[in-house]
């Protein structure tokens, strides 16, 4: 009787992990995927921009404008993003993201003005970066 309890046990026992391996494998991340197309660092285009400070409308304040250039070999027309931020040290004190729209073949230039006011002692350490992202 013993022999008997056992071998059932062991059968519920294959049963269920079965029935849980089977769960898993099922489970499917598709958000991920377009997240993924979104941000990764193989979708994003190349760009060449520059950025010079200006002054602000503020008393004493500049704020950065950003010009860039991109262009997409792949045809086709997509939704893209330019992102730019500045950075002091370490910390990211001011992003912004400007929608853009990419056609492959073509060469654009654009420009994007933020509405940041930053104090005039930080012209020299502050550091303009930026990225065009593009959903497929």
């Amino acid at each position: 009787m013993k022999k008997y309890w056992e071998i059932i046990e062991f059968i519920l026992l294959l049963l269920v992990f079965s029935c849980a391996g089977l769960l898993y494998i099922g489970c499917e991340d598709s958000y991920m995927t377009v997240e993924r197309n979104i941000v990764d660092a193989e979708n994003n285009i190349p760009i060449y921009f520059y950025a010079e400070a200006t002054h602000s409308d503020g008393v004493n304040t500049w704020k950065p404008i950003f010009t860039y250039y991109i262009y997409q070999m792949k045809e086709g027309i997509y939704d893209a993003y330019f992102h730019a931020y500045c950075m002091l040290g370490d910390s990211v004190i001011w992003s912004g993201v400007q929608p853009i729209t990419v056609e492959g073949g073509k060469r654009i230039w654009g420009e994007f003005v933020s509405d940041a006011n930053f104090n005039p002692e930080w012209i020299a350490n502050v550091t303009p970066m930026a990225y065009v992202s593009v959903e497929y």
